[in-house]
Protein backbone atom coordinates (compact mmCIF):
# COMPACT_ATOMS: atom_id res chain seq x y z
CA UNK A 1 0.00 0.00 0.00
CA UNK A 2 1.06 3.32 -0.97
CA UNK A 3 2.27 5.23 2.35
CA UNK A 4 1.47 8.90 0.93
CA UNK A 5 -2.57 7.79 -0.26
CA UNK A 6 -3.68 9.57 2.80
CA UNK A 7 -4.38 13.64 2.40
CA UNK A 8 -3.20 14.73 5.43
CA UNK A 9 -1.00 17.36 5.80
CA UNK A 10 2.22 14.92 7.18
CA UNK A 11 1.34 12.62 4.62
CA UNK A 12 0.94 15.53 2.06
CA UNK A 13 4.34 17.12 2.93
CA UNK A 14 5.64 13.76 2.64
CA UNK A 15 4.75 13.07 -0.52
CA UNK A 16 5.20 16.70 -2.38
CA UNK A 17 9.11 16.20 -0.66
CA UNK A 18 9.30 13.00 -2.45
CA UNK A 19 7.97 14.41 -5.58
CA UNK A 20 10.72 16.98 -5.64
CA UNK A 21 13.20 14.44 -5.23
CA UNK A 22 12.18 12.53 -7.43
CA UNK A 23 11.15 14.54 -10.39
CA UNK A 24 12.52 18.21 -9.85
CA UNK A 25 11.77 20.68 -11.96
CA UNK A 26 8.09 19.04 -13.24
CA UNK A 27 5.66 20.78 -10.62
CA UNK A 28 4.40 24.25 -10.20
CA UNK A 29 3.11 25.14 -6.97
CA UNK A 30 -0.66 25.05 -9.04
CA UNK A 31 -0.06 21.78 -10.26
CA UNK A 32 0.73 20.54 -6.63
CA UNK A 33 -2.53 22.18 -5.84
CA UNK A 34 -4.78 20.79 -8.37
CA UNK A 35 -3.11 17.25 -7.39
CA UNK A 36 -3.45 17.29 -3.59
CA UNK A 37 -6.80 18.85 -4.02
CA UNK A 38 -5.83 21.87 -1.72
CA UNK A 39 -5.61 25.87 -2.00
CA UNK A 40 -3.35 28.59 -2.31
CA UNK A 41 -2.53 28.63 1.66
CA UNK A 42 -1.61 24.95 2.52
CA UNK A 43 0.78 24.52 -0.48
CA UNK A 44 2.72 28.04 0.74
CA UNK A 45 2.83 26.55 4.28
CA UNK A 46 3.97 23.38 2.95
CA UNK A 47 6.90 24.95 1.44
CA UNK A 48 7.45 27.06 4.91
CA UNK A 49 8.33 23.72 6.31
CA UNK A 50 10.14 22.63 3.98
CA UNK A 51 12.68 25.44 4.47
CA UNK A 52 12.15 25.61 7.95
CA UNK A 53 13.89 22.26 8.24
CA UNK A 54 16.37 23.10 6.14
CA UNK A 55 15.71 21.78 2.58
CA UNK A 56 16.75 24.04 -0.61
CA UNK A 57 13.82 24.25 -2.45
CA UNK A 58 14.70 26.18 -5.81
CA UNK A 59 12.28 26.66 -9.13
CA UNK A 60 13.25 27.22 -12.25
CA UNK A 61 12.25 30.25 -15.20
CA UNK A 62 8.90 28.09 -15.10
CA UNK A 63 8.09 28.36 -11.83
CA UNK A 64 8.82 24.50 -11.34
CA UNK A 65 9.75 23.09 -8.20
CA UNK A 66 12.80 20.97 -7.02
CA UNK A 67 15.00 19.98 -3.39
CA UNK A 68 18.67 20.99 -4.68
CA UNK A 69 20.09 18.26 -2.07
CA UNK A 70 23.68 19.34 -0.43
CA UNK A 71 25.00 15.81 -0.93
CA UNK A 72 23.02 12.46 -2.85
CA UNK A 73 20.11 11.88 -1.08
CA UNK A 74 18.48 8.16 -1.04
CA UNK A 75 14.59 7.73 -1.54
CA UNK A 76 12.73 9.77 1.35
CA UNK A 77 10.64 6.56 2.45
CA UNK A 78 14.30 4.58 2.48
CA UNK A 79 15.23 7.29 4.71
CA UNK A 80 12.73 7.64 6.87
CA UNK A 81 10.69 4.40 6.95
CA UNK A 82 11.53 0.38 7.95
CA UNK A 83 10.17 -2.08 6.12
CA UNK A 84 7.13 -4.43 7.13
CA UNK A 85 10.19 -6.70 6.99
CA UNK A 86 12.72 -5.09 8.16
CA UNK A 87 9.93 -3.99 11.39
CA UNK A 88 9.06 -7.67 12.61
CA UNK A 89 13.05 -8.74 12.41
CA UNK A 90 13.07 -5.85 15.09
CA UNK A 91 10.01 -7.11 16.70
CA UNK A 92 11.19 -10.72 17.07
CA UNK A 93 14.68 -9.69 18.35
CA UNK A 94 12.98 -7.48 21.08
CA UNK A 95 10.92 -10.28 22.16
CA UNK A 96 13.42 -13.18 22.41
CA UNK A 97 15.76 -10.70 24.06
CA UNK A 98 16.74 -12.14 27.29
CA UNK A 99 19.03 -9.81 28.85
CA UNK A 100 15.30 -6.85 28.80
CA UNK A 101 13.01 -6.51 31.39
CA UNK A 102 9.27 -7.40 30.35
CA UNK A 103 8.44 -3.74 30.56
CA UNK A 104 11.59 -2.48 29.24
CA UNK A 105 10.69 -4.57 25.91
CA UNK A 106 7.20 -3.92 25.92
CA UNK A 107 8.62 0.16 25.68
CA UNK A 108 10.97 -0.77 23.11
CA UNK A 109 8.56 -2.39 20.92
CA UNK A 110 5.65 0.97 21.30
CA UNK A 111 8.40 3.17 20.62
CA UNK A 112 9.05 1.54 17.49
CA UNK A 113 5.64 0.94 16.38
CA UNK A 114 5.45 4.97 16.96
CA UNK A 115 8.32 5.22 14.94
CA UNK A 116 7.02 3.47 12.15
CA UNK A 117 3.67 4.91 12.35
CA UNK A 118 3.96 7.96 11.04
CA UNK A 119 0.33 9.40 11.32
CA UNK A 120 1.80 9.56 14.59
CA UNK A 121 4.28 11.87 14.12
CA UNK A 122 3.38 15.77 13.56
CA UNK A 123 5.44 17.60 10.82
CA UNK A 124 7.42 18.31 13.10
CA UNK A 125 9.36 15.38 12.03
CA UNK A 126 11.11 17.16 9.74
CA UNK A 127 11.92 20.22 11.77
CA UNK A 128 15.47 20.75 12.87
CA UNK A 129 14.83 24.31 14.42
CA UNK A 130 11.61 23.41 15.98
CA UNK A 131 13.14 20.63 17.86
CA UNK A 132 16.49 22.56 18.36
CA UNK A 133 13.76 24.80 20.56
CA UNK A 134 11.99 22.59 22.13
CA UNK A 135 15.33 20.50 23.40
CA UNK A 136 16.78 23.97 25.07
CA UNK A 137 13.10 24.88 26.09
CA UNK A 138 13.31 21.06 28.22
CA UNK A 139 16.89 21.59 29.53
CA UNK A 140 15.70 25.56 30.62
CA UNK A 141 12.84 23.20 32.45
CA UNK A 142 15.04 20.64 33.72
CA UNK A 143 17.55 23.06 35.22
CA UNK A 144 14.52 25.51 36.44
CA UNK A 145 15.71 28.45 34.22
CA UNK A 146 14.91 31.24 32.93
CA UNK A 147 15.30 31.96 28.97
CA UNK A 148 14.25 34.43 26.38
CA UNK A 149 12.17 33.83 23.57
CA UNK A 150 13.48 35.73 20.88
CA UNK A 151 11.44 37.82 18.13
CA UNK A 152 8.35 35.48 19.66
CA UNK A 153 5.43 36.59 16.35
CA UNK A 154 1.89 37.23 18.62
CA UNK A 155 -1.33 36.63 16.81
CA UNK A 156 -3.08 38.17 19.30
CA UNK A 157 -1.01 41.59 19.64
CA UNK A 158 0.40 41.31 15.94
CA UNK A 159 3.78 42.15 17.72
CA UNK A 160 7.08 40.61 17.36
CA UNK A 161 9.06 40.72 20.83
CA UNK A 162 11.16 39.10 23.11
CA UNK A 163 9.68 37.64 26.31
CA UNK A 164 11.77 36.25 29.34
CA UNK A 165 9.95 33.23 30.60
CA UNK A 166 10.16 29.94 33.22
CA UNK A 167 9.78 27.38 31.28
CA UNK A 168 7.63 24.82 33.31
CA UNK A 169 5.78 22.54 30.63
CA UNK A 170 6.94 21.88 27.11
CA UNK A 171 4.21 19.94 24.84
CA UNK A 172 6.05 19.50 21.43
CA UNK A 173 2.93 17.62 19.84
CA UNK A 174 0.61 20.01 20.59
CA UNK A 175 2.94 22.57 19.70
CA UNK A 176 3.12 24.81 23.61
CA UNK A 177 4.83 26.41 25.71
CA UNK A 178 3.25 26.77 28.85
CA UNK A 179 5.40 29.21 31.16
CA UNK A 180 5.46 32.11 33.62
CA UNK A 181 5.89 35.23 31.97
CA UNK A 182 8.77 37.39 34.16
CA UNK A 183 7.82 41.02 33.17
CA UNK A 184 3.95 40.24 33.46
CA UNK A 185 4.14 38.12 36.53
CA UNK A 186 1.68 35.72 35.09
CA UNK A 187 1.15 32.57 33.42
CA UNK A 188 1.44 32.57 29.47
CA UNK A 189 1.33 30.12 26.37
CA UNK A 190 3.14 30.16 23.34
CA UNK A 191 3.47 28.27 20.38
CA UNK A 192 7.06 27.06 20.34
CA UNK A 193 6.52 27.42 16.44
CA UNK A 194 6.30 31.13 16.37
CA UNK A 195 9.29 31.59 18.63
CA UNK A 196 12.32 32.72 16.16
CA UNK A 197 14.95 31.39 18.86
CA UNK A 198 15.44 30.63 22.55
CA UNK A 199 18.49 31.69 24.64
CA UNK A 200 19.18 30.13 27.77
CA UNK A 201 19.67 32.67 30.91
CA UNK A 202 22.00 32.46 34.10
CA UNK A 203 19.09 33.18 36.42
CA UNK A 204 16.93 30.90 38.03
CA UNK A 205 13.48 30.56 38.30
CA UNK A 206 11.54 32.75 41.01
CA UNK A 207 7.80 32.07 40.91
CA UNK A 208 7.86 28.27 40.80
CA UNK A 209 4.94 28.34 42.90
CA UNK A 210 2.92 30.18 40.62
CA UNK A 211 3.43 27.41 37.97
CA UNK A 212 0.50 25.24 37.07
CA UNK A 213 -0.78 23.47 33.62
CA UNK A 214 -3.98 23.81 31.82
CA UNK A 215 -5.10 21.77 28.77
CA UNK A 216 -5.20 23.47 24.93
CA UNK A 217 -8.08 23.18 22.94
CA UNK A 218 -8.41 21.87 19.54
CA UNK A 219 -7.07 24.95 18.22
CA UNK A 220 -4.07 24.76 20.24
CA UNK A 221 -5.62 27.42 22.72
CA UNK A 222 -4.78 27.39 26.60
CA UNK A 223 -7.94 29.05 28.51
CA UNK A 224 -9.40 27.87 31.95
CA UNK A 225 -12.77 29.43 30.85
CA UNK A 226 -14.18 27.51 27.76
CA UNK A 227 -17.17 27.02 26.04
CA UNK A 228 -19.31 24.03 23.93
CA UNK A 229 -20.15 25.26 20.45
CA UNK A 230 -21.58 23.24 18.12
CA UNK A 231 -21.07 24.03 13.91
CA UNK A 232 -22.46 22.17 11.15
CA UNK A 233 -20.27 21.90 8.07
CA UNK A 234 -20.24 21.27 4.33
CA UNK A 235 -17.36 18.96 2.73
CA UNK A 236 -15.30 21.80 2.27
CA UNK A 237 -15.24 23.15 5.63
CA UNK A 238 -14.49 19.69 6.96
CA UNK A 239 -11.59 19.63 4.89
CA UNK A 240 -9.96 22.80 5.25
CA UNK A 241 -10.57 22.74 9.24
CA UNK A 242 -8.50 19.10 9.65
CA UNK A 243 -5.85 20.80 7.40
CA UNK A 244 -5.76 23.92 9.17
CA UNK A 245 -6.31 22.66 13.22
CA UNK A 246 -5.56 18.29 12.63
CA UNK A 247 -6.41 17.93 16.40
CA UNK A 248 -10.33 19.01 15.25
CA UNK A 249 -10.57 15.74 13.26
CA UNK A 250 -11.48 14.14 16.81
CA UNK A 251 -14.37 16.23 17.54
CA UNK A 252 -16.05 15.83 13.50
CA UNK A 253 -19.07 14.07 12.48
CA UNK A 254 -21.45 13.00 10.03
CA UNK A 255 -24.67 14.27 10.00
CA UNK A 256 -27.02 11.70 10.73
CA UNK A 257 -29.45 13.88 8.88
CA UNK A 258 -27.78 15.05 5.94
CA UNK A 259 -25.32 13.60 3.48
CA UNK A 260 -22.13 15.92 2.91
CA UNK A 261 -22.61 17.26 6.29
CA UNK A 262 -20.29 17.52 9.95
CA UNK A 263 -20.98 18.17 13.03
CA UNK A 264 -18.28 19.91 14.86
CA UNK A 265 -19.14 20.08 18.49
CA UNK A 266 -16.72 20.48 21.33
CA UNK A 267 -14.94 22.89 24.14
CA UNK A 268 -12.95 25.51 22.79
CA UNK A 269 -11.79 28.63 24.60
CA UNK A 270 -14.09 31.68 25.54
CA UNK A 271 -12.73 34.25 23.60
CA UNK A 272 -13.11 31.90 20.12
CA UNK A 273 -9.43 32.22 19.11
CA UNK A 274 -8.82 30.08 15.96
CA UNK A 275 -12.65 29.61 15.12
CA UNK A 276 -13.05 32.96 14.59
CA UNK A 277 -10.84 32.92 11.76
CA UNK A 278 -11.87 29.84 10.47
CA UNK A 279 -15.55 30.62 10.32
CA UNK A 280 -14.19 34.17 9.03
CA UNK A 281 -12.26 32.53 6.29
CA UNK A 282 -13.99 29.77 5.25
CA UNK A 283 -17.74 31.07 5.69
CA UNK A 284 -19.27 29.44 2.50
CA UNK A 285 -18.25 26.24 3.70
CA UNK A 286 -19.84 26.39 7.05
CA UNK A 287 -24.11 25.46 7.11
CA UNK A 288 -25.10 26.85 10.51
CA UNK A 289 -23.80 27.54 13.62
CA UNK A 290 -26.10 26.37 15.99
CA UNK A 291 -24.30 26.99 19.27
CA UNK A 292 -23.49 29.11 21.55
CA UNK A 293 -25.27 32.56 20.69
CA UNK A 294 -22.27 34.14 22.64
CA UNK A 295 -20.64 32.84 19.15
CA UNK A 296 -23.10 34.27 16.84
CA UNK A 297 -22.92 37.34 18.46
CA UNK A 298 -19.24 36.99 18.25
CA UNK A 299 -18.99 36.54 14.89
CA UNK A 300 -21.66 39.14 13.69
CA UNK A 301 -19.40 41.99 15.96
CA UNK A 302 -16.42 40.65 13.88
CA UNK A 303 -18.00 41.37 10.32
CA UNK A 304 -19.31 44.60 11.31
CA UNK A 305 -15.44 45.56 12.10
CA UNK A 306 -14.25 44.60 8.63
CA UNK A 307 -12.86 47.02 6.34
CA UNK A 308 -14.09 46.69 2.62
Amino acid sequence: MNKFNDNSPKYRLLAILKLLIESPNQYTKVMLETKFNIGKDAITSDFEELKDAGFDVQYDKKYRYAIVPNKPMEHLEDMLFFTEAEKEILLDALANNAKASEKRTKRMQEKLNTIYDVSKLGSSLFSRTFLSKANLLEQAKQEKKIVKLINYRSTNSSEVTDRLVEPFQVSVKEDILHAFEVEKKAIRHFRISRIERVELQDADWQYETQHYVTATDPFRIVNDHKVRVHIRLKVGGYNELIERFPLTQAYLQPSANELGVYDFECNVNEKFFGLTNFILGYHEHIVEIIEPESLIEHIRRHIVKINF
